[in-house]
Formats: C-alpha cells, sequence, structure tokens
C-alpha cells in the first residue's frame, strides 16, 4: 500500500508540474481531445476502484481528474483569450 502511495503521490506531483508550465507560459500545453478523453477514462477508473474498495486507487483517481479538469478548464480559456 505504501508502495501505491507514493507512486500516485510522484505522479500526481508530475501532473502539477505541467500544470503549472502551462500556467507560466500562458499557454495550453495538452491537447484538448486528449485531455478530455483523460478526463473521462480517469473519473471510470475512479468509479471501478470505489466499487472494489482501493482506496489508494481512487484517491489517485480523483487526484488526476481534478488536475485534468483544470487543465481542459485552462485550455478553454487561453483558446477563447487568443482568439479575441
Amino acid at each position: 500500500m505504501i508502495l501505491g502511495i507514493i507512486g500516485s503521490v510522484i505522479i500526481l506531483i508530475a501532473w502539477m508540474f505541467e500544470a503549472e508550465e502551462a500556467i507560466r507560459k500562458h499557454r495550453s500545453l495538452i491537447d484538448l481531445k486528449f485531455a478530455v478523453m483523460y478526463a473521462v477514462a480517469t473519473f471510470m477508473l475512479a468509479v471501478y476502484s470505489y466499487q472494489v474498495n482501493d482506496a489508494v486507487f481512487f484517491w489517485f483517481q480523483i487526484g488526476l481528474f481534478v488536475i485534468i479538469m483544470f487543465e481542459i478548464v485552462y485550455s478553454i480559456r487561453i483558446k477563447k483569450i487568443h482568439k479575441a
């Protein structure tokens, strides 16, 4: 279980660095189609991990879902700003 927690935290931190880079450069670094598909899959995996009672995987997927949703919203806002 500890190994799963450590691995999950490392991956979540990596995604947060990616989001921070997008904000710092004030541009979207992620393909929107990929992000939407990734968000849907992550949500589905979160539901599955809840059903099988896997707390580590559940919270990992929830964390990824939140970060990806932030990336999606940020990407849409940046695209609207650059169109104006």
